[in-house]
């Protein structure tokens, strides 16, 4: 967190909570669209314990309303005392999957249920059919060229100190963005909320994210190794929301 323009955040912002899992529950998913193939690879990342009995894991694609698009995949984890690293398998959403991009924000979820004796667990995440590159000194989204028009947001919020957890807030501020003619919103040295890119995701809004950094990068400080750990966590985290397409260490 820089002190430049964030002050100081002191505590916790947004749910707190405590869940029972069972013996093995899924850690974190990681999304990754072929939009040529209309197919999704997911890579879901097991914790915990097989235990005695047979887990099944059960994937499938579905619209925001929750309407399925595709078919569900399925297949068995082998029991053991120890969790694979790692179960994978290739979603198909078939011709009636739709790209993402400002002109077009399809955005489909992506819902993951671990079945085992000891019960169910289950995830869901937000992710859209998008390919953003560099084509020489170009951006690219799905192969067209895209000129970012955009703005920063310096995590500045007089009225609370600590940056808002509900939709409408940010749907308010990317709706004024596109209203002056804005594609694109870099984070000044932060990661917004949940919220941020979710509702970005519904509005076709290009996210640049960074992390809280402001110093020297590659001195070998202590600093360098946590801001590959924030990194890491962050892209856990959001990675996979259509919106998320850039990402830098800090400021500059």
């Amino acid at each position: 967190v820089s002190d430049h323009t964030q002050s100081n955040w002191n505590g916790i912002i947004g749910d707190m909570k405590l869940s029972a899992k069972p013996s093995l529950y899924i850690g974190s998913v990681r999304i990754y669209p072929d939009i040529k193939k209309k197919q999704a690879l997911v890579k879901v990342q097991l914790k915990g314990n097989t235990g005695k009995g047979t887990t099944t894991v059960v994937m499938q694609a579905e619209t925001l309303e929750g309407k399925t698009v595709g078919n569900p995949v399925r297949f068995a984890v082998e029991a053991g005392e120890e969790a694979p690293a790692h179960a994978e398998a290739t979603v198909d959403l078939g011709e009636e999957a739709r790209l993402w991009s400002e002109h077009s924000p399809n955005v489909y979820k992506m819902k993951v249920s671990l079945e085992s004796p000891d019960g169910i667990d289950e995830a869901s995440y937000n992710f859209g059919f998008r390919e953003f590159k560099a084509n020489g000194t170009r951006f690219e989204i799905n192969g067209q060229p895209v000129f970012l028009r955009g703005t920063l947001e310096c995590c500045i919020f007089p009225l609370t100190g600590y940056p808002a957890m509900q939709n409408d807030y940010w749907a308010k501020i990317y709706r004024t963005c596109k209203e002056y003619g804005l594609n694109h919103v870099r984070f000044h040295s932060w990661c917004p909320p949940e919220a941020a890119f979710h509702v970005a995701d519904s509005m076709g809004i290009y996210l640049q994210v960074e992390c809280g950094g402001w110093a020297e990068v590659g001195s070998g400080k202590p600093q360098d190794q946590w801001l590959k750990e924030e990194s890491d966590r962050i892209l856990e985290e959001y990675g996979n929301h259509p919106s998320f397409c850039m990402m830098v260490y800090g400021n500059e």
